[in-house]
Order: C-alpha cells, then sequence, then structure tokens
C-alpha cells in the first residue's frame, strides 16, 4: 500500500473591500478661505463622492456614508445529484441514499458504502460528511443504506460466539447489487461508519474481508471478541481522546489487534496532521495493507473536523485502492 499524504483542506474564502467615504470634501479656490461649518455650499462649487448622497436641502453636507457591500456568498461545493431506490436482498428491503458522480462512458468507479449512527439516519450521516461533494469530487459512487429501526445489528457480547447479521447480509447483497446496476469497481469497494456505523464496518472486515478493499471507523469500537479476516485488510481508526460513548481505549484495542491481523511490524510512523490530530501509520504490514491511528486531541464523539474526517478517510481509501 502507498502511504496516504496528509492532505488539508483546502477553502475558498471571499474578501472584500470596506468602502469608505469622507464626509465631504474640502473645495479650494485661489483668494477663497475654507467654508465655515454651517454655511450653505451652494454658492460653492462642490465635488461629490460617488455613491454619497447630496446635500440636504437645509444646506448641510451630509456625513452618512453609503452602505458597505455586503460580502459575496462562498460557492457550494459541487454535488453529485442524490436519488433514492428502493433495494431487496431477498426479503429485506431498504431504501437507499445513492450520490452517483459524472462518469465517461466505459469507466467504473469506486464504491463507498457509509453507515450513519444508531438514532440517526443516511440524511444525516451525509450532511455530517459531505458524502454529495466527495462522490462529484472524487469521483466515487457512495450508498448510504438505513439500518431498520436506526440500530445496526453490529455488536456481538463479550464472551458470546458470533452470530450471523441481516445487516451484515443486506451490506454485502447491496454491494452485489449496486455492482450489477451501476459501473462498479469491485476491486475497490470501501465500508466506513460512525459510531455503531464504524462498529459495523469493523465487522464487515473482520468477516468478509475478501468483499472489501478498505474500512475506516470513525469514533467506533470493537464488534467483538473474535476477528480472523482471511486477508490482511487496510484500516482507518480516527478517535476523539475525550469521547465518552465509546472510550478511546476501545479504539486503541481495534488499532492493536488490525497491526496483528495485518502483521504490521516495526513501528508506526507518526505525523502531526493539525493542531489536535496526530496519526500513526503502519504502512509494513502485510499484502500491502496498512494500519492508520488518528487521535483527534480533546474531541468527543463526533464527525471529526481538524482535519476533516471526510478527506482523512479518502485519502487512506485512495492509497489503500489496488495499483
Amino acid at each position: 500500500m502507498r502511504a496516504p499524504e496528509a492532505r488539508g483542506r483546502t477553502r475558498a474564502w471571499h474578501s472584500w473591500a470596506t468602502v469608505r467615504h469622507s464626509s465631504a470634501l474640502g473645495i479650494f479656490f485661489l483668494g477663497l478661505s475654507l467654508i465655515a461649518c454651517g454655511e450653505s455650499p451652494s454658492a460653492t462649487p462642490s465635488a461629490s463622492v460617488a455613491g454619497s448622497p447630496s446635500p440636504s436641502s437645509t444646506g448641510e453636507a451630509s456625513t452618512s456614508s453609503a452602505p458597505s457591500p455586503k460580502p459575496s456568498p462562498t460557492p457550494a461545493a459541487a454535488s453529485a445529484p442524490k436519488r433514492q431506490e428502493s433495494i431487496a436482498v431477498g426479503d429485506d428491503e431498504r431504501v437507499v441514499d445513492l450520490f452517483v458522480p459524472a462518469m465517461p462512458a466505459g469507466t467504473d468507479a469506486p464504491l463507498l458504502v457509509l453507515l450513519h449512527a444508531s438514532g440517526e439516519s443516511p440524511f444525516v450521516m451525509a450532511s455530517e460528511s459531505h458524502a454529495g461533494e466527495l462522490a462529484a469530487r472524487a469521483g466515487v459512487i457512495v450508498a448510504l443504506p438505513p439500518a431498520p429501526g436506526r440500530r445496526w445489528d453490529a455488536t456481538v457480547s463479550s464472551g458470546d460466539p458470533p452470530t450471523p447479521s441481516e445487516d451484515a447480509t443486506y451490506i454485502l447483497g447491496l454491494i452485489d447489487r449496486l455492482a450489477v446496476d451501476l459501473p462498479v469497481d469491485t476491486g475497490r469497494v470501501f465500508v466506513a461508519g460512525f459510531s455503531v456505523g464504524a462498529v459495523m464496518s469493523e465487522r464487515m472486515a473482520c468477516q468478509f474481508a475478501d468483499r472489501v478493499t478498505a474500512v475506516a471507523l470513525n469514533a467506533g469500537a470493537p464488534w467483538s471478541d473474535e476477528c480472523a479476516p482471511s486477508r490482511p485488510v487496510p484500516i482507518l481508526v480516527m478517535h476523539g481522546t475525550e469521547d465518552s460513548t465509546f472510550r478511546i481505549g476501545l479504539a486503541g484495542q481495534v488499532v492493536a489487534r488490525w497491526r496483528a491481523a495485518d502483521r504490521c511490524t516495526g513501528e508506526p510512523v507518526v505525523t502531526r496532521l493539525s493542531d489536535i490530530a496526530t496519526s500513526e501509520l503502519n504502512d509494513d504490514c502485510a499484502a500491502g495493507a496498512a494500519v492508520q491511528f488518528v487521535r483527534y486531541q480533546g474531541a468527543g464523539h463526533r464527525w471529526f473536523a481538524d482535519p476533516d474526517a471526510t478527506e482523512v478517510m479518502w485519502s487512506f481509501f485512495a492509497a489503500a485502492a489496488p495499483g
């Protein structure tokens, strides 16, 4: 795997000039003295400032300044169009949000399955992650399925054996269906999620490593005590040090077991991504896999912004893709 490059976010900022108007211009004529304040300037030629109000009928010079121009709004980032499709996997039918970018004929695009947090929805996940903008910018098809009752069947209690997950079955079937209906590059299928959606993402990597290219966890936790992937899988873990929903120690457990599962060697390369974010990257793992752990100092349970979790995620996935 190629080491991902830390990418900063580019933001377009618009500046404007503050237009100031003087209250009046002194008019000088040879041999004339300065016009006294309060006297009518009508007998004396005057220069007016463009945009300034004309002198009042009382003869007093106006001291009002023209309103400053309003700042131009920041143009919205380009977004792939959103559509909703009812997609059934067996008897399990769900309405999936899709962002499909414009693509040249005959080309395939990577697929990203984004899983929302419990209690939230695909709409909220798309808004938090700017999924439409990512689809347009990176040329990736983004699919956001809903969890029944907004709760993913992701976790297995400590000590209990894993049981089949209807959600895992649906996600696999969704990938198969989209690969038939859309120009999906099946060699670049990524799964990522937030909170319990992140837990579900790790479950997909542990149990279905042959079906996913790489996964990313934003504020997640281990799905179970067990994880025996059939092959090394690149994995990105992002977590806030002040997360009170899933303590950062749980993220550390995920990272430790994937460093072992991916057979990483040596110490991670530590890089500062921002004032609050530090990356630990193991890119010396088996079969070109990598494990990256990004800590957000002082951050809680959220989709991270500095640097943007979506940008960090896509940088990691782009480096994890074959070739």
